[in-house]
């Protein structure tokens, strides 16, 4: 606890306030959370937060850092290492690496990028970036905190009317693999050459998106589950404002296991900013979800988080978001709440 408030009395200073530029052309910027979070269950909840009744310090803390070099006003390269929230503050992850070719209207990089499949996909765990202190549970985290490829991508920006622009991304991403525990079991899943499309109308600080990704999977030593399938997912999703009142809302759907969707508002009341959300899960696990929270914008790149979120299962083993299956000759426990509260920062 010492070491966490340590960290956040260090943050809290002007040097947060910009990035880093080593050069003209090399900058360092970063990001970060650090949060306290506690349920009234034992069972463990949220996947890869694993928050229970016991008070949890790191369940969402991240850091982040980004190296980018501009070697040419036409090619540029970006590196980002992230301590995300299931790993440990000794072992962060190389989540972006790649080199990029941008003009007027066409963009192509290639490397290790970001799944492109939501609204936030950008800003996976940059807190500072969305209104809530982490992303809805009901749609980003239906990837099995899988949030990267290796691969390429390209932009293409066409100007619509009313200075409104079309991006669409088609992308490929090379086999992978991917070691994983879910409900307590370890596994790995394996991914054929995997192509995916995502296409976005962008009309002032408005964003309408559309993703589209194949794969064929395998997995290997998940019991109980099938072993290899195609697996092909869809989103839409919708960000919107009305001055300072923000709507966002987003779907997830698949054949086998999605049908997902969440929806909220939050406003802008000078540095205040309270928010409301509701999510549904559906197919794989049947859940709903509901947040209210309220942010306060300490600095322009510093924020405070208060939230309360409450979800709702069935009275299955499995069942809403718990992360471990329970005893089936216990009580089960169908409904947990969560409190949270956290201090997030770019530079």
């Amino acid at each position: 606890m010492t070491k966490w408030i340590s960290l956040v009395v260090l943050l809290y200073t002007p040097l947060v306030s910009s990035q880093i530029n080593i050069t003209d052309s090399v900058r360092i910027s970063g990001f970060g959370t650090f949060s306290a979070a506690k349920s009234n269950s034992s069972v463990p909840v949220i996947s890869t937060r694993d928050i229970t009744d016991d008070w949890c310090f790191d369940c969402d803390s991240t850091f982040g850092l980004q190296a980018d070099w501009e070697m040419t006003p036409q090619w540029r390269t970006g590196l980002q290492l992230v301590k995300r929230p299931q790993d440990h503050f000794s072992s962060p992850k190389v989540e972006r690496a790649f080199v990029e070719y941008s003009n007027d209207s066409v963009s192509i990089q290639a490397g290790r990028l970001r799944i492109p499949m939501f609204i936030m996909s950008e800003y996976y765990y940059v807190s500072s970036a969305y209104p809530w202190l982490r992303l809805p549970v009901d749609v980003y985290s239906q990837l099995l905190g899988i949030t990267h490829y290796e691969g390429a991508t390209i932009d293409y920006r066409i100007d619509l009317a009313d200075e409104s622009v079309l991006v669409l991304s088609p992308y490929v991403s090379t086999p992978t693999e991917n070691d994983l525990t879910v409900y307590g079991q370890a596994f790995n899943i394996e991914a054929d050459f995997s192509v995916g499309l995502t296409s976005k109308i962008l009309f002032e600080d408005n964003e309408l998106r559309f993703a589209y990704l194949y794969s064929d999977i395998s997995k290997l030593g998940f019991v109980g589950a099938e072993s290899s399938y195609r697996l092909k997912l869809y989103s839409i999703g919708l960000s919107y404002y009305w001055d300072n009142l923000h709507f966002q809302g987003e779907t997830l759907l698949s054949q086998e296991f999605n049908a997902n969707w969440y929806a909220g508002l939050d406003y802008l009341i000078g540095d205040w900013q309270p928010y409301l959300q509701y999510g549904q899960s559906r197919k794989n696990v049947e859940s709903e979800s509901y947040l209210l929270g309220v942010k306060y914008h300490l600095l322009s790149n510093f924020n405070f988080n208060l939230e309360w979120q409450r979800i709702d299962g069935r009275e299955s083993v499995i069942n809403g978001h718990f992360t471990q299956p329970q005893n089936p000759l216990l009580p089960i426990e169908n409904s947990v709440e969560v409190v949270s509260f956290g201090l997030s920062f770019t530079f």
